[in-house]
């Protein structure tokens, strides 16, 4: 180990708060990675249940579209979860960003998140500060596919204003380091809104889309890699997640582990997770941290105090 690491591989287990476990239900994926991934407004909004009622301390979505924004994307999103807040009004939940892709300079991509703050009381919105290769295949002459999934300087810009003037929360999506260091950039300069946390990716071998092991974003899901997070992080004072995508079959019991044990919190779910052998359900993902948890012996959040954990209140 490093000694740069030192402190934190010999740091006991220390926390100040109960752990936040989220449930990730679904996203870019669909049935053909796994066919437990929920499609539809009625399949999405009976999953949303489903892991809220298994203790989920957060449910995050997408709809049926990432490419709507505005009122176009609110509407879908209320449809989506129409049959889970009719059940469970108080249930926490956040929707994610709209790929904006030759939508124009002046579409933020988070406008339907400002409206689901405004109208339906929704705290957070997702902010990727950076970009990424995204692969999905490797042909046999070695040639990359995939996609550029790219977040530019202007567009970042506009999101933090459209979370400061709507009071929501940012969760500020790390996929690589230099999203990290751009997120410090606005958190040093108070553009961190109440509530913000920062969410550390980890890539296994198939990335977030990927059905080959050909992933090359970002860093893998070690105990070692967390370390780095870490001290790039620094003191910054915001709450800090993992999450862990496409992990194949690494084990990632250490990381997950080891991040309870320091204080993290863990988002989990059928939208992160691909093994092309094993098809666990969003349930089975979940009760696995839960039970990570309860081996550390740090408790879980109650659903009624998440807000405060994450500064909301």
């Amino acid at each position: 180990m490093s000694s740069r690491y030192k402190k934190l591989s010999e740091m006991e287990s220390n926390w100040t708060t109960p752990v936040i476990i989220e449930s990730h239900i679904n996203g870019m994926r669909s049935k053909d990675h796994n066919p437990n991934i929920p499609v539809g407004y009625d399949e999405v909004s009976a999953e949303a249940i489903t892991c809220w009622e298994a203790g989920a301390c957060a449910i995050h979505l997408h709809n049926t579209n990432i490419f709507i924004g505005g009122e176009e994307a609110y509407d879908d999103y209320m449809k989506t979860m129409r049959g889970a807040l009719d059940k469970y009004p108080d249930m926490f939940w956040y929707a994610t960003g709209t790929n904006t892709d030759g939508q124009g300079g002046e579409v933020s991509g988070v406008e339907h998140a400002e409206l689901l703050r405004q109208r339906a009381g929704v705290r957070l919105c997702t902010i990727d500060c950076g970009s990424a290769n995204l692969p999905f295949a490797i042909d046999e002459n070695g040639n990359y596919m995939g996609v550029v999934y790219s977040v530019p300087y202007d567009q970042i810009n506009k999101q933090v204003a459209g979370c400061e003037s709507s009071d929501l929360g940012i969760i500020w999506g790390v996929y690589e380091p230099g999203y990290l260091r751009t997120a410090k950039q606005y958190i040093k300069r108070g553009r961190s809104t109440k509530g913000s946390n920062i969410d550390f990716y980890f890539f296994g071998d198939y990335g977030s889309v990927a059905m080959q092991p050909v992933n090359t974003t970002g860093v893998p899901p070690t105990v070692e890699s967390l370390y780095f997070y870490l001290d790039l992080m620094g003191d910054c004072g915001l709450p800090w997640f993992i999450s862990i995508w496409g992990e194949g079959n690494a084990d990632t019991h250490p990381l997950i582990k080891r991040t309870i044990e320091l204080g993290g919190h863990v988002k989990t779910g059928l939208e992160l997770h691909f093994d092309p052998d094993r098809k666990p359900t969003n349930i089975e993902l979940l009760q696995e941290v839960q039970e990570i948890a309860k081996e550390v012996g740090r408790p879980m959040a109650r659903q009624d105090e998440v807000k405060g954990i994450l500064g909301l209140e």
